[in-house]
């Protein structure tokens, strides 16, 4: 039977925020993005409104012309049709501009609700991502003084079993760095062979900095691409929201 193991408290509950936060940005993206539908909506009911004061000066105009025998009453026939018209494309275009107006004044209102939950939610991401890593970093300490002492017993074996061999003829290898371990010119312990190990004087070997900073930086790295591979999300996003509230 498969166990699912219980998530830690705080990892789940980053994991809860960055839900929250991918949910608030869709609705912000979808609430935008229809009141652009709208707008263009708007701006074509616009577009293909008549100008109704223009087209009844036109009428007003062929009313005075034939009153002065300048027109037939032809020409004030035609201008009042054209209005006639006109008046028709209006009313069926009005209720329709006051709808996109209502509509679009609506979805601002939503989209502005929105991004400032989002901002609230942001701003919360720092102190979620520190309880996290703070929940990462006790539990890796407990793996790794549980692992340092049985490297402890290991290393303290190959140093008697150095100076036992010294005992019976061996001759040790001294570099003058009293950290490394002395256990003579024997070939590179097999259980070394083909890996990567950091050079650090509580470790066995001698004082690099420079490859432990290297280590470190890859480290540094690779637990960043592991966060993001994970948890789907840009440490780097969150720890400016951190900066621009310091």
């Amino acid at each position: 039977m498969n166990v699912k193991m219980e998530e830690a408290p705080a990892l789940a509950a980053l994991r809860v925020h960055l839900a929250k936060i991918a949910e608030m940005s869709s609705r912000l993206a979808q609430a935008a993005g229809a009141a652009d539908d709208w707008r263009q909506s708007l701006k074509g009911y616009l577009g293909e409104m008549p100008n109704l004061a223009e087209l009844e000066k036109a009428e007003s105009d062929a009313m005075a012309a034939a009153a002065l025998g300048e027109a037939n009453s032809a020409s004030v026939e035609k201008a009042s049709a054209v209005l006639a018209a006109a008046r028709a494309v209006a009313a069926d275009l009005e209720p329709k501009i006051k709808t996109a107006r209502s509509t679009i004044a609506g979805l601002e209102r939503r989209e502005t609700e929105t991004r400032i939950a989002l901002a609230e939610l942001e701003a919360e991401g720092p102190g979620k991502m520190l309880a996290y890593l703070k929940e990462e970093i006790e539990a890796e300490s407990d793996r790794y003084v549980k692992a340092a002492s049985t490297l402890i017993r290991h290393h303290s074996r190959l140093r008697s079993l150095g100076y036992l061999a010294i005992d019976v003829g061996l001759q040790p290898y001294r570099s003058g760095c009293d950290l490394k371990l002395e256990i003579g010119r024997m070939d590179w312990p097999q259980a070394f062979e083909g890996k990567q190990v950091i050079h650090n004087p509580k470790l066995l070997f001698g004082n690099d900095q420079s490859a432990v900073q290297g280590n470190s930086l890859f480290a540094r790295n690779e637990e960043l691409a592991r966060l993001e591979n994970e948890l789907g999300f840009s440490f780097k996003k969150i720890a400016d929201k951190h900066k621009e509230r310091a």
